[in-house]
């Protein structure tokens, strides 16, 4: 006749006191008693029956008579958490029966024999319980558990385990699974009884990530982390072990090993068909594949044709699928119509794969993977299984990761392969309109000369031949400008080094420089008394002339023209630099390229071929030496040339143009 709140949290013996008119009334110092029983014993107190008055709301007792037992409950850590007390109310009985000395009697041994019967059936009860908590939790589980007793035989499983052992838990011995169960080691040996972790736990090991491969008919192969111990203690359970599946892990860790791999490949400076070879049989290996193809897009022909095919050792391809596929046609084509990857999960009845075969022998799943640069697609990666695998989206987005990195190789690959044969083509057409505009041009110069020299040449003719003089000899420069420079780029340039003083040669291109300036600019040096070093002294002229003629060029009226020369025992450093127009930086990039002139010479009316920076630079690198120019933003522009003073080691291995 009390609320819930008027109970819940008040010290139990405050709430449920003694009746103070009961002399002997006794309920709290027996129920005080089992409660301590069951701390000290940590056991079920099943207590006789209890004549324990309770407390009515409006005052006063009700006397009660009730059969009550207390019983342990324990925590994880095997410490006593809880008491927990059942009650019966028996007043009823208690107030009807008969007070005789035989059915008292009587009626204690039925009240013995009942509470025994209670407390064991509560018993039972917490341990079915129990029991049904513990199988629920397991087979929750995505790790497999079994169990064994000491002759191997499977007594405690969970549904992971059902799944992956099947009937071999159905009296099978644990040291026999092997014989019924493909089980490899990580490296690919077989594993034997005595070497499964089940089977080791039961002699006593204790395993602690033993890694273990399950290979089931027509599915993938599943990677397990093994953990097991053996058991003490427990009737019936000598031997348990867990098996964590560790398969996606282990797979992205194969893949990220394949995508590194690939990557290393592709940078090497190797021929483009040897390295797709590796990268096919690479990616095969790796990613567990039984057969990778390269199919490459035919630009003129707009199809695709197989570049290149790899299969596991020991496998032979059933069949050749057709060869070229159309845009469209096949997994391939597919893959190259879409732009996107093609999962092929049952190759047998998949509408694009009986466009390329209708014999897959084996062959039971396919992944097209497009290789693009930007929004053109290259190629495509067939990868082939013969296991049924399921679309996987991680699968697939590490696949696209190498078929980018593909991409990325043939693209620059092929920009390489046309550039070099721009190159060529360049330079075969240079030194063609050099040849050709050489032969009549010394005609030219030639008969000028004699006209010049005929003394019945007129005041008027002499001015005309001098300015067909002046203009063929500019011609004649521009022309032999142009030899060098295909001369230099095929490698075949006639340098003729020998031991020399830099300093005659600077001194000399600055006298020349000075008597041909009309010019109000000065020029000074700064050189040591000499600069011994190995090189073509005509060549450098070369290269000293101009620069020189380059800073007059460009500086302002009114300045100076500087020219400093540095030497140590290991470099000489030529510094030409001029006061003036600062070279833009979009120029400076372009300064020593072929035919480049910027914008201000161009429009400016300057007189210029865009050769002569480029023929100083090869001269100088022949001599093994660098040319650079200073960065836009300082006070003055510099052109520095560095050249070392021992025998450069291709100046001396390149044979001389004849």
């Amino acid at each position: 006749m009390r609320r819930r709140d008027e109970l819940v949290g008040r010290p139990v013996f405050d709430a449920f006191p003694d009746n103070p008119d009961d002399p002997s009334a006794s309920g709290v110092s027996m129920w005080g008693a089992s409660l301590r029983r069951v701390l000290s014993e940590r056991a079920t107190d099943v207590m006789a029956i209890q004549k324990y008055d309770i407390p009515r709301p409006d005052g006063g007792f009700d006397t009660r008579y009730w059969a009550p037992a207390n019983a342990p409950v324990f925590g994880p850590d095997g410490r006593l958490r809880w008491i927990l007390h059942r009650t019966e109310d028996v007043t009823a009985f208690m107030q009807a029966r008969q007070h005789s000395p035989a059915v008292d009697e009587l009626t204690a041994q039925l009240r013995t024999r009942t509470e025994q019967m209670a407390a064991e059936v509560f018993a039972r009860h917490e341990l079915q319980q129990q029991n049904e908590t513990l199988h629920a939790l397991l087979d929750s589980l995505d790790t497999a558990v079994v169990g064994c007793d000491a002759a191997g035989l499977p007594v405690l499983f969970n549904e992971g385990a059902r799944r992956l052992f099947g009937d071999l838990l159905d009296g099978i011995p644990a040291d026999q699974w092997a014989q019924r169960q493909a089980v490899f080691h990580p490296d690919g040996r077989r594993m034997h009884g005595q070497e499964l972790p089940l089977v080791r736990a039961l002699r006593g090991q204790r395993v602690r990530d033993a890694e273990m491969v399950v290979r089931t008919p027509a599915a993938p192969r599943r990677h397990f982390r093994a953990n097991g111990r053996p058991v003490t203690g427990q009737p019936g359970l000598a031997a348990v072990v867990a098996l964590h599946e560790v398969t996606l892990h282990r797979r992205a860790a194969r893949y990220k090993e394949c995508e590194l791999e690939i990557s290393r490949l592709i940078s090497k400076p190797n021929p483009a068909d040897e390295i797709l070879a590796q990268v096919v049989e690479v990616l095969g290996r790796m990613a567990g594949w039984v057969m990778v193809e390269l199919w490459t897009v035919d630009d003129v022909a707009q199809v695709l044709r197989r570049a290149g095919c790899w299969a596991e050792p020991g496998y032979d391809v059933p069949s050749r699928p057709a060869d070229p596929l159309l845009h469209g046609q096949g997994i391939p084509g597919r893959a190259w119509q879409t732009s996107e990857p093609v999962w092929a999960a049952n190759l047998p009845a998949h509408p694009d794969a009986a466009q390329q075969t209708t014999d897959w022998g084996p062959l039971r799943t396919a992944l097209a993977i497009p290789v693009p640069s930007g929004s053109v697609i290259l190629a495509v990666l067939a990868c082939y299984s013969t296991t049924a695998e399921s679309p996987d989206d991680t699968r697939t987005a590490i696949m696209t990761g190498v078929g980018a990195h593909l991409g990325e190789f043939l693209a620059r690959r092929r920009a390489e392969r046309l550039a070099a044969e721009l190159d060529r083509a360049r330079d075969e057409y240079i030194a063609l309109v050099g040849h050709e505009l050489r032969t009549p041009l010394t005609s030219v110069q030639a008969y000028t000369e004699v006209m010049l020299d005929d003394p019945s040449t007129t005041e008027d003719q002499r001015s005309m031949l001098q300015v067909m003089r002046r203009n063929t000899d500019a011609l004649h420069g521009i022309v032999m400008k142009l030899l060098d420079v295909s001369g230099m780029r095929s490698g075949h340039i006639d340098l003729n080094t020998q031991p020399m003083d830099l300093i005659t040669v600077v001194h000399a291109a600055v006298d020349a420089a000075r008597a041909a300036s009309t010019a109000d600019i000065a020029i000074e040096t700064n050189t040591p008394p000499t600069a011994p070093l190995h090189g073509d002294p005509d060549r450098l002229r070369q290269v000293v002339d101009e620069l020189l003629s380059n800073a007059l060029t460009w500086a302002g009226a009114g300045s100076t023209v500087g020219i400093n020369l540095h030497a140590d025992p290991h470099v000489l450093t030529l510094a030409v630099s001029n006061t003036g127009d600062r070279i833009p930086a979009d120029d400076r990039d372009q300064l020593f390229e072929m035919f480049f002139r910027s914008d201000t010479a161009r429009h400016g009316g300057i007189p210029g071929t865009g050769l002569g920076l480029t023929v100083a630079r090869t001269i100088v690198e022949q001599h093994g030496g660098t040319i650079t120019v200073s960065e836009p933003d300082e006070a003055a522009t510099t052109f520095t040339v560095r050249l070392p003073t021992g025998r450069p080691a291709t100046a001396g291995s390149r044979p001389a143009a004849t």
